[in-house]
């Protein structure tokens, strides 16, 4: 396990998660360790637990896992559908050289870790001032089932399959 994914255990960024269908289609949903409601924003805080105390509710609270809001300063990559040995999986675990695992799903592989400069990103600021990833980068690429998500500049939860 990467000295990434240590530090991120002992942070209180940890949600249960279920699987839910909305408008048709699958899509995971946290929610809080105590059994309430989650979000990924500043105003769940609260609600966010340490891995294991994470892990410890799910035996309470039966849902599809466990996950982590992003923090700042980390990201995660999503790779979907996508083979271990395929050539893009293979350059993306080398240059990123951290924990990886393969996804809830089995058809994919998510990359967490931690930024060392966030000032080589493509930052743009809101309506509302406020810093984002540019969703060039972030939204689903259709051409190559890859995700990027910045802790601090994307509002997500990842689902961590261990």
């Amino acid at each position: 396990m990467s000295d990434a994914m240590r530090e991120l255990k002992d942070m209180r960024i940890w949600v249960l998660w279920h699987m839910d269908v909305r408008g048709g289609k699958q899509t995971k949903v946290p929610f809080a360790a105590g059994g309430g409601a989650t979000g990924t924003n500043e105003a769940y805080r609260n609600t966010w637990v340490t891995y294991d105390e994470a892990v410890a509710a799910s035996k309470s609270y039966p849902g599809s896992g466990v996950g982590f809001i992003i923090p700042e300063g980390y990201f995660f990559l999503d790779i979907d559908h996508r083979d271990l040995r395929d050539a893009l999986v293979q350059l993306l675990m080398e240059r990123f050289n951290s924990y990886t695992e393969r996804s809830n799903s089995g058809n994919g592989l998510h990359i967490y870790g931690k930024i060392t400069d966030l000032s080589i990103l493509p930052i743009i600021t809101d309506s509302n001032g406020k810093k984002k990833l540019d969703k060039a980068f972030y939204t689903k690429n259709p051409n190559n089932q890859v995700e990027l998500y910045i802790g601090g500049l994307t509002n997500r939860f990842a689902v961590y399959t261990g």
